[in-house]
């Protein structure tokens, strides 16, 4: 009596619903396949593929935020950086060497653009008004209260963190002879603080679609408030490079809270995904452009014996540098900001919820040009 082996059926879990597809036998191989089943899979993936962009491996679907580990190192490089800069520039003889000179020429020639008076109080307001008031129509018209209130606190959190690192916790040791006005520690700028922090604040409550184009713009509105104040000289570019980067340590903080916090106001449509690199590219185009260029008039002025020559004899080259190098850091600054939030900003599938921060496996919706195949199973 010969006994029939009895094959389990196969199924097939696509989207929510259930495929089963009988198998059959070989007797002659003893082997077995499931013709139906394969068939209609591979017309699935084909009707899929066919119908249907679907999202590169670059822009799998996930929660805003969700790699923390990643945030945390960002937020330690950009540590890691103010420290290089203030080691550099304000603790060794060479740095406010470099300092100095391009402030002194900054205190030497005259410039078209109004006087800032370092006595008038209003110039605070002139540098955060214009960001403030397009923040208030971002988070009234959204309705994005607590995102709003999490990227004031941003702002709040850099400009006291700047008037601590300055004031009570670095000191700049006298190491070229500076003049008695300029012994005090002056890094980071406060001012430049104030301007960076508020277009964070914009950038940090804007829609992810529009949060390049508001990266471009904040860069430059911060940039050149930096390089407007030391032209008037009152700081120098280390000053200003040190301010850029404690607004986006704060940034950072601020950027990981309001993604968890409104994760469906940070995550975009897989296959719909707002353009980046356009916005990025112009950052970095125009960073590198006026980073590289303020390094190279310095090389223009003669190199260091030139620059001891400008001492006495200040020239327009190293006043050039100290523009340029309080400017393109800025847009640097900016261009790494908008591709870090463009890539962890969420994606989700057009008509699906937010994937979850944690992991937990989201099940999608059939789309309904491969209904019928479901139907005739």
């Amino acid at each position: 009596m010969t006994s029939r082996r009895v094959w389990p059926r196969n199924r097939v879990r696509i989207g929510t619903e259930t495929m089963t597809a009988a198998s059959s036998s070989s007797a002659r191989s003893g082997s077995w396949c499931c013709g139906t089943a394969s068939s209609l899979c591979s017309q699935v993936h084909r009707t899929s593929w066919k119908n249907r962009s679907m999202p590169s491996s670059s822009s799998a679907l996930r929660a805003p935020a969700r790699r923390t580990g990643l945030w945390i190192a960002a937020l330690v490089v950009t540590g890691v950086l103010f420290l290089v800069v203030y080691e550099y520039f304000v603790r060794t003889e060479s740095g406010q060497f470099l300092d100095n000179v391009m402030r002194m020429t900054a205190d030497h020639f005259d410039h078209p653009l109004p006087f800032l008076n370092p006595q008038n109080r209003w110039i605070a307001v002139f540098i955060m008004a214009p960001p403030a008031v397009l923040f208030a129509v971002i988070v009234l018209a959204g309705r994005k209260y607590l995102a709003g209130l999490i990227a004031v606190g941003t702002v709040l959190a850099a400009n006291i963190s700047t008037q601590v690192l300055k004031y009570g916790m670095l000191d700049r040791p006298d190491l070229t002879d500076n003049p008695t006005y300029w012994i005090n520690n002056s890094l980071p700028s406060g001012h430049t603080t104030m301007a960076a922090s508020i277009v964070v604040a914009v950038f940090l409550v804007a829609s992810p679609k529009a949060r390049p184009a508001i990266g471009v713009l904040g860069a430059l509105w911060g940039g050149s408030w930096g390089a407007y104040l030391f032209i008037e000289a009152w700081h120098r570019p280390s000053d200003m490079i040190a301010a850029y980067l404690v607004a986006a340590a704060w940034g950072l903080v601020g950027g990981w809270l309001i993604f968890r916090a409104a994760p469906r106001d940070n995550t975009v449509i897989a296959d719909a995904e707002p353009e980046v690199a356009p916005a990025a590219g112009v950052c970095w185009f125009l960073g590198i452009v006026l980073t590289v260029g303020g390094m190279l008039c310095l090389v223009f002025a003669g190199g260091w014996t030139g620059l001891e020559r400008s001492v006495a004899e200040p020239t327009l080259w190293a006043w050039a540098a100290g523009t340029l190098l309080s400017f393109g850091p800025a847009m640097l600054t900016a261009a790494v900001g908008i591709n870090f939030f463009g890539a962890e900003t969420g994606r989700r599938m057009r008509g699906a919820d937010v994937p979850a921060a944690h992991g937990t496996r989201v099940v999608y919706p059939i789309p309904p040009e491969l209904r019928q195949l479901y139907d005739r199973v």
